[in-house]
């Protein structure tokens, strides 16, 4: 009976909401990628009852990182979120940032399937990714690795996860639950493409080159492990009415989706509740855009975010993204509410009405976490925050929401814009 009544309690306690406002609705979370120190002077700790909250996030590399490194980024963040009252928001990325040391070809992805008696196909030596500047990185991972997937679930779980759910079950009983805005467990996941790079104005990175054999594409190592050749894949491409790459990019947008299912389901089973999982795509685009040329493996169908363990995440950074595509997606998958993982201010949208107006539509569509990133750039950077009007509408967004005769934050021990510094 003990057991069974323990066990009860463990359901009850992954069901329960996050904070919850003073009308019983689950608050709106904005995280801006920092630490408290950074945001505390603009946007202080919100009260209790207010239907919109202020929270810091922290990005791991979880691949990449010392797994002891990787525990203790993990709990010096909970500390923090304990010491200062402002809820946490941990982004774990799954693929983008390998180790460069990676020459197992079982755990790398391949640019072409096995040729005839040979047991693997031809190893991806290294990534570039263009995130304002080009990085050559270490290989992309086959998702259907079994070794690989070892190699995740010894990070993801044992060095994220866990210590979270341990932290966590002790913040639900100090009623401190909300302490914890949640885990994104993917970076803007896909399979990595490198087939539309011009060779004519070729990336760099340092003093490295992109190479003429590095313009390939991969996924074929995850395709080999799901029973396909070449043979197979032109029979059902045919079969389809569709181009190679649209078949190939259907077939992967599986293997992402699945591979992602997986690594949330790691996290829920380390005692993480579904509600405050969320995974992390990019939102699609048309069959018509994708049959005009080479399509970034990153944008694959909304439905590849989503899975039964977890909430749907998304990078919502105008002018780059269809809106109403995305939201029209959200609910045909009958997801109400969802996260706004990644979003940046453009210079479409950051005057402070739009941005104020950005936040407003984002909320009203269901999105419960809003995480800004580019607080540490320069206000003339692309996607620089600090010193603009974006960062004016965040704190008039955040002031809006707070309950009538509100004192002083919650968890906070200063007055009211005081800072923590």
């Amino acid at each position: 009976m003990a057991t069974l009544a323990a066990i009860a309690l463990l359901l009850i306690s992954f069901a329960l909401p996050m904070r919850a406002s003073a009308g019983g609705k689950e608050p709106t979370c904005l995280i801006i990628l920092g630490q408290p120190s950074d945001i505390s002077r603009d946007y202080p700790v919100q009260p209790a009852g207010s239907r919109r909250t202020v929270g810091f996030g922290i990005t791991l590399y979880t691949l990449l990182t010392p797994a002891t490194i990787l525990r203790k980024q993990v709990t010096d963040a909970l500390d923090q979120a304990e010491a200062t009252g402002y809820p946490v928001l941990i982004h774990a990325d799954d693929w983008n940032y390998t180790p460069t040391e990676w020459t197992d070809p079982e755990m790398i992805e391949w640019s072409a399937f096995p040729t005839p008696g040979s047991r693997t196909g031809p190893v991806v030596r290294r990534r570039w990714l263009n995130w304002g500047t080009w990085m050559a990185l270490g290989p992309p991972p086959n998702y259907e690795s079994p070794g690989f997937r070892a190699y995740v679930l010894q990070r993801l779980g044992a060095c994220v996860a866990a210590p979270i759910a341990e932290r966590l079950r002790r913040w639900r009983r100090e009623g401190r639950a909300h302490l914890f805005a949640g885990l994104v467990v993917g970076w803007e996941s896909g399979y990595y493409t490198a087939s539309s790079v011009d060779l004519k104005d070729r990336p760099k990175a340092g003093a490295e080159l992109f190479g003429d054999d590095e313009r390939v594409d991969s996924g074929f190592a995850a395709l080999t492990a799901r029973g396909y050749s070449a043979a197979r894949l032109e029979r059902e491409t045919a079969a389809a009415g569709r181009s190679r790459a649209e078949q190939m990019r259907a077939l992967m947008a599986g293997v992402v989706r699945d591979y992602a299912a997986w690594c949330c389901g790691v996290a829920r089973r380390a005692g993480l509740p579904r509600d405050s999982i969320y995974t992390h795509c990019t939102p699609s685009i048309t069959r018509a855009e994708m049959a005009a040329g080479p399509v970034d493996g990153r944008l694959l169908p909304l439905e590849t975010a989503a899975n039964g363990a977890s909430r749907v995440g998304y990078t919502m950074t105008a002018p780059w993204h269809d809106f109403p595509r995305v939201t029209a997606g959200i609910r045909r998958m009958r997801r109400s509410v969802w996260g706004a993982v990644e979003v940046e201010f453009t210079d479409e949208n950051r005057s402070e009405p739009a941005a104020l107006a950005y936040l407003n539509r984002l909320e009203e569509a269901g999105a419960r976490l809003i995480c800004v990133y580019g607080w540490w750039e320069r206000s003339d950077h692309i996607f620089g925050v600090r010193g603009t009007g974006a960062a004016t509408a965040m704190g008039r967004w955040l002031a809006e929401a707070r309950p009538t005769g509100a004192g002083n934050p919650t968890g906070s021990t200063k007055r009211e814009g005081s800072g923590i510094r």
